[in-house]
């Protein structure tokens, strides 16, 4: 917008001008008005005198005209057919002049009537006013033109264009009306079918058109629910192994040996994988399917309700899988006929931080796989699905600059170092002391994934209390634990205080690695962290006290065992004695803990079922078979914590599948696993599992016990020896390895147990005896050409004593205390000399 100039005021409105008086100066409008009609006057005196007319064109030469038509034309044209009522015609122009400069009121002619037909067509008559003349500069004058007279000329569209503008209104109306009528349809369909399934809607094979969702429900629970829960596919490793391998005596083989074999030496064997629905947790979800369905054409809109309605719309049926199982499958089968993907990674040693280096794998995709297993448990036979799995290309998600990035931010921060105060002591780690905790993981980014450094909070949160305790204040807070409706208890002494380091971690963590997690930049220079006091809560949640970092893990462990169609009693034995065991509590100072006394016999009774254990030196099935695999793992948790082990047996057998010399046998009540809280809170036992591992894990408050361990050389034992059974119950031509023979041999572990300031507390030696396994083969009636081992006699030993050995019985497994002393090669716990010992 223009600046307004000085002394101008606001824009005023025009308004109607009214006629000049005699006294007023006449203006440049009253001169061309006067100019105007004294040219109309002069015209019509020529016309008197007797000048000639201006010809009036034929039509024909108008229409030969029309191509180059003047401004003058247009003119004409716009005052003959559509005069526009704010400016008078231009052939009227010099009347209303005339007008004005007779001092009249300024009204303007009347505006001429619109012509009809042709648009270039010159009306038959009209009046001298009307027609241009030459001193108007009309089309026929050749009078000067006047820049008036150019005032925006209109030029009038043709006729036709006419008539579809008159009928544009109709149109619009018929469509507003259809759609009005289609509008009303569509509402009174939402309001008929509100709470039903619009027609044309399937699910599957499943019509369910006009359905509610509870009728939808049925329909389609109905067609496909049993199909999925009897899911059951096998997967082969190769075509070869799918052309021939038997599939009854391979899993038979497999279920024998489950418990013999580890699991690298199973998966390096296997050729074959059973996929079930209830493994896998496959179910149909009906609901999300069924919600897809009633959608249709409420989300879409009328578009889409058209289109189910007259096309149809199906949504595909699916199943719903549990992702962890999945994974714990296909991580098996890619171990066995793939090569797992590693990236880029980064290791510190001694403060200083190196690279990885990664591979690219070949794994199963999971997408593909799982859509395999829905298609064939979905099918006419789903409890008859087989398969060859294939893996596929697996490129590396960390590259080697990826992992480099994260290695400088590592250093960065090993080299800047971290200092951590608490009432007024202060620890400055060094890089190792720091590179201790540090470990990293793959996250998502954008379309792929970063390498980011993390605090291992177990280890650092173990290192920060141990610090503190050995500063003086090991007393500040103690813990003990109840479990009351269905809830684990977490209770502290009045006014206790502890240490807030799950908050100093989490400042650490952010000071250290948060500017690389944003802008991708290591942080350089000292990281300063004080520790602050926090009040304890008198009672807290298990959840909450863990969140407060009040109680934090001692130690864990976790064993794998195998897994498959044949091994569900024994994975069920397995699970329901971790259930048992589970948020079992020894109490501070001096409580012991006890195996057979925490989860009691493991018989019928108790809910244990018939699975493979150890009976005369040979893989048996027996009521409670499994369990000494949880036995093991308490063991080793326990072992790793430090507290001391009271009783341990090993079992008769060697099974590879547990750390060297470090298994513990059960058999109720002869053979037990205790150890004793030499802590002043009390210790949590809590498990979990899947479907091929058992974790046991001890909370409370980390006494700091430093273990270290020696495992001494194996010894040899006596050899085994080689058998054949028939088993007139097996099909002509079956032939398995049922137990694998090892030959017997001994070994044994030390264990010393120090605090922080390297004061011994106490040693022991955990002795393990193996006796010799028997290999033991199988063979149905009536094999050909096969020469067999002559059987070994039948034992003439007794049968064992009710609930006894069904996992471990040997001659001479369940000795008495006072047969032999313990730390013999029987497999005890050992002596364990307390500080006072080793003092002396």
């Amino acid at each position: 917008m223009a600046p307004r100039r000085e002394g101008e005021g606001r824009p005023v409105r025009p308004t109607r001008r009214k006629a000049p008086s005699s006294l007023s100066m006449p203006s440049v409008r009253d001169d061309r008005a006067s100019r105007g009609a004294r040219d109309a006057s002069g015209s019509q005196r020529s016309r008197a005198e007797g000048a000639p007319a201006p010809r009036r064109p034929r039509p024909e030469a108008a229409d030969a005209a029309r191509g180059s038509r003047s401004i003058e034309g247009d003119r004409d044209r716009v005052a003959d057919r559509r005069p526009r009522p704010a400016r008078p015609a231009p052939s009227s122009i010099g009347a209303h002049r005339a007008v004005a400069a007779e001092g009249g009121r300024g009204s303007r002619p009347a505006v001429p009537a619109r012509p009809t037909g042709r648009p270039d067509r010159t009306p038959r008559s009209r009046s001298a006013a009307q027609r241009p003349s030459a001193a108007d500069g009309g089309r026929h004058g050749r009078g000067k033109k006047r820049a008036s007279d150019y005032d925006a000329p209109r030029v009038q569209p043709s006729t036709i264009r006419g008539r579809r503008r008159r009928g544009l209104p109709a149109a619009l109306a018929t469509l507003l009306l259809i759609g009005l009528l289609l509008g009303g349809a569509y509402g009174a369909d939402r309001v008929i079918n509100e709470n039903r399934i619009y027609a044309g809607v399937s699910i599957g094979s499943v019509d369910v058109s006009g359905m509610t969702l509870e009728e939808a429900r049925a329909a389609v629970s109905g067609a496909y629910g049993d199909r999925a829960s009897r899911g059951r596919a096998i997967v082969f490793a190769s075509e070869e192994a799918a052309a021939s391998v038997d599939v009854g005596t391979e899993l038979a083989e497999q279920e024998a040996q489950a418990e013999q074999l580890s699991v690298e030496e199973a998966r390096a064997d296997k050729l074959l994988w059973v996929a079930e629905a209830g493994t896998l947790g496959a179910h149909l979800p009906v609901s999300e399917l069924v919600d897809e369905a009633f959608a249709v054409g409420r989300d879409g809109g009328i578009a889409e309700r058209w289109s189910a309605l007259v096309d149809g719309a199906a949504v595909p049926v699916r199943l719903a899988f549990d992702d962890d199982a999945v994974e714990t499958l296909a991580a098996d089968i890619d171990a066995t006929i793939g090569e797992p993907r590693q990236d880029w990674d980064v290791a510190v040693e001694e403060g200083q931080v190196r690279l990885v280096e990664g591979h690219e794998g070949t794994i199963v995709d999971r997408d593909h796989f799982t859509a395999l297993l829905t298609e064939g448990f979905l099918g006419d036979a789903p409890e008859a699905v087989s398969f060859v799995a294939e893996v596929a290309w697996a490129p590396l998600r960390i590259d080697e600059a990826a992992a480099e990035r994260a290695r400088a931010a590592v250093q960065a921060a090993l080299d800047g170092g971290a200092t951590f105060t608490f009432e007024g002591t202060s620890w400055t780690l060094s890089g190792a002391e720091l590179g201790a905790w540090m470990d990293t993981e793959v996250r998502p980014s954008g379309d792929g994934f970063v390498l980011a450094p993390v605090l291992d909070e177990q280890v650092a949160r173990a290192d920060l209390v141990a610090r503190i305790r050995d500063a003086g204040f090991a007393s500040a807070v103690t813990v003990s634990f109840e479990k009351a409706d269905g809830e684990v208890w977490v209770s502290t002494g009045a006014g206790s205080r502890y240490p807030l380091v799950a908050e100093a971690l989490t400042a650490a963590r952010e000071a250290l690695f948060g500017e690389f997690d944003r802008t991708g930049a290591p942080v350089a220079g000292p990281v300063a962290v004080e520790i602050g006091w926090g009040e304890a809560p008198e009672r807290a949640t298990f959840d909450e006290a863990v969140e407060l970092g009040l109680i934090g893990e001692i130690a864990t462990f976790t064993t794998e065992y195998n897994d498959g169609p044949g091994t569900a009693n024994r994975r069920h034995n397995i699970h329901h004695a971790a259930d048992r065991l589970t948020d079992s509590i020894a109490a501070a100072d001096g409580g012991e803990w006890s195996f057979n006394d925490v989860m009691g016999e493991a018989n019928e009774a108790n809910g244990f079922q018939a699975a493979n254990a150890i009976v005369n030196g040979e893989y048996e099935d027996a009521i409670g078979g499994g369990i000494c695999q949880v036995a093991t793992t308490v063991f080793n948790a326990v072992f790793e914590s430090g507290f001391p082990v009271t009783e341990r047996r090993n079992h008769s057998l060697y099974i590879s599948s547990y750390p060297t010399g470090r298994d513990a046998a059960i058999a109720y009540p002869d053979l037990d696993l205790a150890w004793v809280n030499d802590s002043s809170s009390d210790v949590l036992v809590r498990t979990r599992y899947t479907d091929s591992t058992l974790t046991v894990s001890l909370f409370g408050i980390d006494p700091g016990y430093v273990v270290t361990a020696e495992t001494g050389d194996w010894e040899a034992g006596d050899p085994f020896k080689k058998r054949t059974k028939v088993d007139e119950n097996e099909p002509a031509g079956t032939h398995y390895v049922k137990t694998k023979g090892a030959d017997g041999r001994r070994v044994t572990v030390h264990r010393t147990v120090r605090d922080r300031s390297g004061n011994l507390l106490h040693q022991e030696d955990f002795a393990s005896n193996y006796a010799p396994v028997d290999e033991v083969v199988v063979e149905g009636p009536n094999l050909p050409g096969t020469e067999r081992e002559p059987d070994e006699p039948e034992s003439t030993e007794p049968p064992p004593e009710e609930g006894r050995p069904w996992d471990e019985v040997v001659a001479g497994a369940a000795r008495e205390p006072e047969e032999e002393d313990a730390g013999e090669e029987d497999g005890g716990a050992g002596e364990q000399p307390g500080p006072s010992d080793d003092e002396e």
